[in-house]
């Protein structure tokens, strides 16, 4: 059985409604066209449901849609009461929800095959014409770690296959769409819910760890079972406030959308350039790096870099045709209640948080289609504790070979706990230090030197009535120095030109009240050419390549007046130019 969804498989909520309308359509054309299909059911990305979905899904012609038997537990449902399909609506537009067995989930295909088995006919025994719903991912029959050696090779699935024929004399096998056509059992009405580990993995890490302490508290002492229910974590757009790169990425799609919908309204015939970046808007909705959990998601820059690309791409596609000004706009970008700057010329965009230490939150390249400040700050998570009790890839058990990916903990290399680091501000570009006298790189990379000036974090004045090609930021702030605190000022105006592939940004400093002696002032840039150590990703001073020049390498550079990191691969360079000599110090994170 074909079923639809997003054809770029996105976070169905986290993506306007034309959208959701479109990635749908995209998909039904598609098996339209390759298999002659029209599906009627619709698989949900990651489960994540939103009460105001069956709305939108009716009109985009979706019948029923297979969702976890968590999320009626979470509305008040009995286990038992799940043998049958119900019926949800948002105002007056109806779909038809199956509810998935957890419990067939993590049975399949990783118990045995006899367990599966009487499981089933336990419940069969209970109630001979109801259903048992089991629809899960794929990958866990072949691609999630041991498990293409389980199904395949040690032969669970031709048991299991087996095992079903056998059994035909009371159990029938049909598929979700035939089930999805029969009696409904009540309506339902479901909260904002995934399965209970994407909710578990969107809290913050001290809300992450405490709701693992009570779920075991709760099976320690036989109580999961009658109110493991009421135990819930967050929320899948939890994910969006506990990690500002993810929103980011996030509000960069939106504005692309708007965009894109603003050149449809403007530009109709336009047909050629509006399916190209419509594609390229919707692989950009792609949910894999929005989120993390157990793999990388978030923290795998192949996978931010190609989200980005697809975005900056779309942009490109609707804007290239007409010759573009530097604009420059003032409004919240990120959704935080803080008005950002975000400036665009025909090779750039770039976007500044005055707010938080007046720093480049994004520069992207549209001729290179890569946004070159996709950076990630070190940060707890909830799982870091684990790593001191993790077990080497060769040192499993003959337990751990077919264990769930929920269960499992594994490292590639021991003693990754001692690597660990928090970072207390973002790690992206222009960010503006005043470090203490003994603070070298070390220290500086560790993260845990004494900054003497309140500017990283700090507000900056952004001055809106300039010139659009000016971006012009300032700060009354202060240092803390051993004779006291010290009133400082630090102003940086950034220049763009409308067909330039260079920018450039005038920094000074002064107090009008204070005089102040031997600072040390830094400014952090941090950028992403992903490979650290590759031939060719290497960086150059002054005009000469060093030995050691890979990018996971660190050094310290002194009287150096340029500094150009290379991505030979891509065809992608950033030069950094001073008019005075500096010590320049290369920092891997």
């Amino acid at each position: 059985e074909l079923m639809t969804g997003g054809f770029y498989e996105p976070i169905l909520p986290s993506i306007p409604d034309r959208d959701k309308l479109g990635q749908i359509a995209l998909l039904n054309q598609y098996l339209s066209d390759r298999f002659g299909a029209s599906p009627s059911g619709l698989w949900l990305t990651e489960r994540v449901w939103e009460p105001h979905l069956p709305k939108i899904l009716n009109e985009a012609g979706v019948m029923y849609l297979p969702i976890d038997d968590t999320h009626f537990l979470y509305a008040g449902f009995e286990l038992s009461d799940l043998t049958g399909i119900f019926v949800t609506e948002e105002s007056g537009l109806t779909v038809r929800l199956l509810p998935i067995q957890k419990k067939l989930r993590y049975l399949i295909p990783f118990g045995t095959v006899e367990k599966v088995m009487t499981e089933l006919m336990r419940q069969a025994e209970r109630n001979p014409n109801g259903l048992a719903i089991y629809a899960d991912d794929g990958e866990k029959f072949g691609v999630w770690p041991k498990t293409h050696q389980h199904c395949y090779d040690d032969g669970w699935l031709e048991q299991f296959f087996t095992a079903l024929q056998e059994n035909s004399g009371w159990l029938e096998i049909c598929t979700l769409g035939d089930a999805a056509q029969s009696e409904p059992v009540g309506r339902a009405y479901l909260p904002s819910a995934s399965y209970a580990e994407m909710l578990h993995w969107s809290l913050p890490p001290k809300a992450f760890a405490e709701y693992e302490d009570f779920e075991h508290w709760l099976e320690m002492h036989g109580q999961m079972e009658q109110y493991g229910r009421y135990v819930r974590g967050g929320h899948w757009r939890g994910f969006l406030a506990k990690y500002e790169e993810a929103n980011l990425m996030h509000k960069r799609m939106l504005a692309v959308s708007d965009a894109l919908d603003k050149f449809i309204k403007e530009s109709p015939d336009r047909t050629d350039l509006v399916d190209k970046a419509r594609h390229r808007l919707y692989a950009g909705q792609c949910n894999c790096p929005y989120w993390h959990g157990v793999f990388g998601g978030l923290y795998l820059p192949h996978l931010r870099a190609a989200i980005y690309e697809n975005l900056i791409e779309a942009e490109k596609i609707i804007t290239e045709s007409e010759r573009r000004q530097v604009s420059r706009k003032n409004y919240d970008f990120d959704c935080d209640g803080h008005d950002e700057v975000v400036v665009r010329t025909q090779k750039f965009a770039a976007i500044f948080k005055p707010s938080v230490g007046g720093m480049l939150l994004e520069l992207d390249s549209y001729d290179g289609k890569f946004n070159f400040s996709d950076t990630l700050k070190r940060r707890k998570e909830g799982y870091h504790w684990k790593l001191a009790k993790a077990k080497l890839d060769s040192q499993q058990t003959e337990e751990d070979q077919t264990a769930s990916i929920h269960d499992l903990v594994l490292t590639k290399e021991l003693g990754l706990d001692k690597l660990l680091a928090d970072d207390w501000y973002s790690r992206r570009g222009f960010v503006d230090h005043f470090l203490p006298q003994h603070a070298d790189i070390d220290l500086f990379q560790s993260g845990h030197f004494n900054e003497e000036g309140d500017f990283a974090l700090g507000r900056y004045e952004s001055d809106k009535k300039g010139a659009s090609n000016i971006v012009s930021l300032k700060r009354n702030g202060h240092l803390w120095r051993a004779e006291g605190i010290k009133e400082l000022t630090v102003e940086k105006v950034f220049y763009f030109a409308d067909d330039s592939d260079v920018f450039s940004v005038n920094y000074c400093l002064y107090s009008e009240r204070d005089d102040i002696y031997n600072i040390r002032f830094a400014v952090e840039n941090n950028f992403n050419f992903q490979a650290g150590h590759a031939d060719d990703r290497y960086l150059i001073y002054d005009g000469a390549r060093k030995e050691n020049s890979f990018l996971d390498s660190a050094a310290v550079t002194p009287n150096c007046y340029t500094t150009i990191m290379r991505d030979d691969y891509r065809r992608l360079a950033v030069a950094l130019a001073l008019d005075k000599p500096a010590e320049v110090w290369q920092v891997p994170i």
